[in-house]
């Protein structure tokens, strides 16, 4: 919890945003702070980068927020949205509420941006954490899986990621693309290629980073 503590002070509040390298339309990447520290590794051009640490997708309150419409004005009203959120809990659910709550949460945000020109949604996989990994899984029905952190990367969100496609009548794509530019096999590791990839229990360090925002990145440029 400390490593986490140190984290969440580190990255503080703020909306990054993304530059350099990568397709050339502009479009737009939200999440956690997975995706807060993709943007500050390396620049994607014009795929702009917004992460909210510590939060989940009811920073955009069911798509009431004015922060979701300036987020979509700010990367210059892409056609193409990757979302990208991997179980921050800030609410203390139990993993089965958290799950219903995302749901609701996504099929508005996702029907938003529909009405707004977005034409292409991908929903990227919630990446392996030191909690929830292919050696096990944080039990999606007990007190624990309230405790901060303890539903980061379970299979239960790319289980609901996954639905939401299959619902989309193609509208909506999932990939693990992004998830497996740092994490080979879905499983949770803190070394990737000889260098160290995981600086606490799900964040990447400045190797993985920079890998995470460009395959995040590449995301939108996918057909």
């Amino acid at each position: 919890m400390l490593a986490a503590l140190s984290v969440a002070a580190f990255l503080g509040g703020g909306r990054p945003g993304g530059g350099g390298g990568g397709p050339r339309q502009p479009a737009l990447v939200v999440g956690d702070s997975l995706v807060t520290v993709a943007a500050r590794a390396t620049d994607t051009g014009p795929v702009h980068l917004v992460g909210y640490p510590g939060l989940d997708p009811s920073v955009y309150a069911d798509a009431s927020s004015p922060l979701i419409s300036g987020d979509l004005a700010a990367a210059d009203r892409p056609r193409t949205v990757v979302l990208n959120w991997n179980g921050n809990n800030p609410g203390g659910l139990v993993g089965t509420q958290l799950i219903a709550t995302y749901r609701a949460e996504l099929t508005a945000q996702i029907d938003w941006y529909l009405r707004h020109r977005v034409t292409r949604i991908v929903l990227a996989a919630a990446v392996p954490s030191s909690f929830n990994s292919t050696s096990g899984q944080v039990d999606w029905t007990t007190p624990a899986s309230r405790l901060p952190g303890w539903m980061l990367g379970s299979v239960r969100l790319n289980d609901l990621y996954r639905q939401l496609a299959d619902e989309s009548a193609g509208r909506v794509r999932y990939s693990e693309r992004a998830a497996r530019a740092i994490h080979p096999a879905m499983a949770f590791n803190t070394e990737l290629d000889g260098h160290r990839c995981i600086v606490d229990f799900i964040h990447p360090a400045p190797y993985c980073a920079k890998r995470y925002a460009h395959a995040l990145a590449s995301l939108t440029a996918e057909r």
